[in-house]
């Protein structure tokens, strides 16, 4: 048997890797230092010779042990029992690994605190949809394997649309798959800051260590993430030191992470070649969130908070806050204050009480282009997906032109807009949608209906 897995092994650790997705740094670190030892009384032994040793064991056991038994049984049809323990010239003190196993959660929030990180900013947390689906994408594969796909990692977005949370995801997912690597988070601001009391001071002359002490702390890291990189605008210095930085991490095939409210060509007062760095590796960007985007981010917050809320007051709020996460979140949040103030539960009229200074007092509900197709979809029982496609069938087409009509006839969206939200490139295919609809209705009687009905839905009154 011991022959039989040691033969197997390789495709053993192939079967792991894939069947429980574990990232290239997870699978380096903790599975390749694995070695098959013996096979004795259907119990097999694994050495774990990685450079962490003690703390290593502790975390391959906990983290791991479970899956290799599962991708061992299943390759040799076997049940067995599993043991990892070190080399036989590894000294193993019991009551060490006790007590590690025991400070093993509070040493990551340790390191989370030392990386200026927030431990709530994770993958697991952000909400993905259409409008960030490629940036979230990119994230992870940076933080997977460091320095070695995307390098540097440019995410830019208008304000509250997730900028901060996906590259702060990427330092905590770092730390929580690789207990060696150093990690630093930074805004330009604090930076800034630094830079001005490291080097600005004429009168108390810094030292010469002071600098070392301040270029090592941002050199000697395997991933820094720099948040609102645009702040740097016409500050020399500051530019200075981060071009310098970013050169030596970039030699050192280090993972660098910009965010920024822009993209590099249209940052303004920052040196031609720092934009050149930016470009240099991938540059992706963050939508405003689309109506489901909205509607899952806020269903995820509620349950959060332990609500379960009607699917209308979330409705209500995903149809008149459009614009970014920070404003949906803290709307919902305004709710519910003001259900606990009022000691009533949360519904449509209280959540339209709650928000209605908020809220243009012309128009009680915003009807926009997204709560049209939105509406439309459900009423044909077919996915938004499907109408913001090219799919040519009937059954997709006449629900897409119905938008179109109702987009022209209840927004102010310009043509290029409304083509923009319904995936065209053409803004001419809205003109011809509206038009044909508008003369389908005049021989169409259950098309008018339709319509009809479509109308009241978006405007009650």
């Amino acid at each position: 048997m011991l022959e039989e897995i040691k033969e197997k092994w390789p495709e053993i650790l192939d079967f792991l890797k894939q069947e429980f997705e574990l990232t290239d740094i997870s699978f380096k670190t903790w599975i390749l230092p694995l070695k098959v030892e013996s096979f004795e009384n259907n119990t097999l032994t694994l050495i774990f010779s990685g450079e962490t040793k003690m703390s290593g064991l502790v975390y391959v056991n906990k983290k791991y042990c479970q899956l290799l038994k599962i991708a061992i049984e299943e390759s040799i049809n076997k049940e067995i029992n599993l043991e990892i323990t070190l080399p036989n010239d590894t000294e193993i003190n019991e009551e060490f690994i006790d007590n590690l196993a025991d400070q093993e959660m509070i040493s990551l929030e340790n390191r989370i605190q030392e990386a200026n990180l927030d431990k709530k900013y994770t993958f697991d947390s952000f909400v993905v949809g259409s409008n960030n689906d490629i940036a979230q994408v990119t994230s992870l594969a940076a933080a997977e394997s460091p320095g070695e796909i995307y390098n540097p990692l440019f995410i830019y977005g208008g304000v509250g649309l997730g900028k901060t949370h996906l590259i702060q995801s990427i330092g905590n997912f770092v730390l929580a798959n690789n207990p060696n690597a150093k990690v630093l988070y930074t805004t330009s601001e604090n930076f800034t800051n630094e830079v001005i009391d490291l080097l600005g001071n004429k009168k108390n002359k810094t030292s010469q260590e002071d600098i070392i002490e301040f270029r090592q702390k941002y050199r000697n890291v395997d991933v820094l993430l720099i948040d609102d990189i645009q702040f740097i605008s016409n500050k020399d210095r500051t530019q200075e030191e981060i071009f310098n930085i970013y050169n030596d991490l970039f030699m050192k095939h280090k993972q660098i992470v910009f965010t920024s409210d822009r993209k590099p060509k249209d940052m303004e007062g920052i040196e031609d070649r720092l934009i050149n760095r930016f470009e240099q590796g991938l540059t992706v960007d963050i939508h405003n969130p689309d109506y489901e985007t909205r509607m899952a981010i806020l269903k995820r917050k509620a349950e959060s908070l332990g609500y379960d809320l009607d699917e209308s007051v979330l409705q209500f709020i995903a149809n008149n806050f459009t614009a970014n996460v920070r404003e949906l979140e803290g709307s919902l949040t305004r709710i519910i204050s003001f259900s606990k103030i009022k000691r009533t539960e949360i519904t449509l009229e209280l959540a339209k009480d709650a928000l209605k200074d908020l809220i243009s007092p012309n128009q009680e509900e915003k009807i926009t282009c997204e709560s049209i197709i939105n509406i439309v979809a459900e009423h044909y029982q077919i996915s938004v997906s499907d109408i913001c496609s090219s799919k040519r069938s009937k059954e997709f087409t006449i629900p897409r032109q119905i938008c179109m009509y109702l987009c022209i006839e209840y927004t102010d969206d310009t043509l290029k807009q409304i083509a923009t939200l319904l995936k065209k490139d053409n803004h001419a295919t809205i003109s011809y949608g509206k038009n044909k609809i508008s003369k389908l209705m005049k021989t169409d009687a259950a098309l008018k209906t339709s319509v009809d009905i479509l109308k009241k839905k978006i405007s009650p009154n």
